[in-house]
């Protein structure tokens, strides 16, 4: 194994882990909302790992980029893959600036949260990886 394909295993198991850790925020806060109103280190936390979310997102991207580029697998899903996975980041990140006004915003988040663009991307990088 080259340092090439060794790069493209390393960063593709990391950005995989960083997903999981970052997108564990959704059906956490789901459970929560369950038992509203939240004690004020409950919010706290919250908005800590909404941050903590955002920039695991962002460098996962990164690592998924390069895990793209040293890999030998290369099919339409994994691309599709990750054309979602520009959009879902680029939208989160549009999200979090201050330039836009709130009905944008809510926009934004109704796009960005829908569930079922989620699921297209995990199917995608599941058909990717199986026929690659």
């Amino acid at each position: 194994m080259g340092n090439g394909e060794w790069l493209g295993e390393i960063t593709g198991i990391l950005s995989l882990l960083l997903f999981v850790v970052a997108n564990v925020y959704y059906p956490t806060r789901l459970i929560a909302n369950q038992y509203r109103p939240w004690p004020r280190d409950i919010a706290i936390f919250f908005k800590k790992y909404l941050d903590i979310h955002m920039w695991l997102n962002v460098i996962a991207f990164v690592l998924m980029t390069i895990h793209a580029h040293f890999t030998n697998d290369r099919n339409i899903f994994l691309y599709a893959s990750l054309l979602v996975t520009v959009w879902l980041t680029f939208a989160g990140i549009l999200m979090r600036s201050k330039k836009f006004s709130s009905d944008t915003k809510k926009q934004m988040r109704m796009i960005h949260t829908q569930q079922t663009i989620f699921y297209v991307w995990l199917v995608l990088l599941i058909l990717g990886h199986l026929v690659g």
